[in-house]
């Protein structure tokens, strides 16, 4: 981008980031005064941390009138020293114990194009370089279908610390771009150690299972009684709900339920949840606040109720913008933005829902012309 392309786009951004949080939407997390801050400057770019804030006006005013906040984070943490710039110097107390679902890490969820400006030409694969030496425009998105996807693995990992592990106090919230964070609250997860989180994560992932063991076969299936628990328990209910189970009778006396051992597989990659470990083993992660926005898509934090169904929803419903977007393209290109195709040709202007304009602007594809019809929705 040239340099008034760039100032063109900051103005945008710093505009409309700061009319959103000057409506107060954030979600006060527990124990603010024990919290690390932190956020990415939408100023200069830089990520700043060791902040602390005993109060939202605080903290509000440093957003509204210091640092425009691309992301803003709080520590999973509890600290008696947030703001030390040393670690080892906060005075650890304790973490809330969280997970991360990312839908493009599910197969065939990640898209990406890389896109030449100047050129004019637009490449599935990598490439460093474009023909008339400019710098490629790396662009990826997902369908509204990939996220459905993750949303079933948040379900089956809060059954899991529900049935399992006995968690009663837990919170799942849409990222504002590609997945979901699901957060246990219960007191006594705040002293887990790394190992302890390690642990959990192995094993709603089903990382390093001894299926020998814990699925021992006989004459080629797997028995089950009818008190199972645990990872059993849900491989025989995923079973019959497939009705993969037939009725199996064993010395003329006892009845199983039983599976052949050839669906094993199959059941485990619909049980087993793919969380990303390095969050969950993390003491010291940063989350970020309920009602942000997240602007690597521009889309809003939301905390979801897992016993109402998403599949009615969409892209759109996460934005807190609404209205329509005057913009310039900057390439020519075919791509789809979230579910949308958008058709633009270099120095064309364009009229856009705002929460696709919006997208476009920050993967940096357009410039923003006129955005006086841009309100927001809360």
């Amino acid at each position: 981008m040239s340099h008034q392309e760039q100032t063109r786009r900051t103005i945008f951004l710093k505009d409309i980031i700061r009319e959103y949080y000057s409506r107060k939407p954030l979600e006060e997390p527990g124990e603010l005064h024990k919290r690390e801050i932190a956020l990415e400057s939408l100023e200069d770019g830089a990520y700043i941390r060791h902040l602390s804030f005993p109060y939202m006006h605080l903290l509000y005013d440093f957003i509204l009138n210091k640092k425009t906040p691309m992301h803003l984070y709080y520590s999973s943490a509890l600290y008696s020293t947030p703001d030390a710039p040393k670690m080892e110097d906060k005075g650890w107390e304790g973490s809330e114990l969280t997970f991360d679902i990312d839908a493009d890490k599910l197969p065939g969820c990640e898209k990406k194009l890389w896109i030449c400006p100047l050129s004019n030409t637009v490449s599935e694969t990598m490439i460093d370089t474009c023909p008339k030496g400019e710098n490629p425009v790396e662009y990826s998105w997902l369908s509204w279908d990939c996220i459905l996807k993750a949303w079933r693995g948040v379900l089956n990992l809060v059954d899991i610390l529900r049935e399992e592990f006995g968690f009663t106090n837990i919170k799942v919230y849409f990222s504002g771009n590609r997945g979901f964070h699901v957060k246990v609250y219960d007191p006594e997860v705040l002293e887990y150690t790394r190992e302890m989180r390690k642990a959990i994560a192995d094993y709603v992932s089903c990382e390093g299972l001894n299926k020998e063991r814990l699925f021992p076969t006989y004459r080629g299936q797997i028995l089950f009684t009818h008190r199972e628990y645990g990872i059993r328990k849900r491989v025989l209910d995923a079973a019959r709900a497939m009705n993969l189970v037939v009725r199996k009778v064993i010395g003329g006396k006892r009845e199983f339920e039983a599976i052949s051992v050839d669906s094993l597989e199959e059941i485990l990659s619909l049980i087993c949840v793919n969380v990303d470990k390095a969050v969950t083993m993390d003491i010291t992660r940063l989350s970020r606040f309920g009602n942000s926005l997240n602007m690597k898509a521009g889309l809003r934090v939301v905390q979801l109720d897992i016993n109402k169904n998403i599949e009615d929803l969409s892209f759109r419903d996460f934005s807190p913008f609404k209205g329509e977007l005057k913009v310039k393209s900057l390439v020519t290109a075919n791509i789809e933005v979230f579910d949308n195709k958008v058709a633009l040709k270099r120095g064309e202007v364009y009229k856009l829902e705002a929460y696709v304009g919006l997208y476009l602007i920050l993967k940096k594809l357009v410039e923003p012309i006129d955005y006086s019809e841009v309100e927001i929705k809360i």
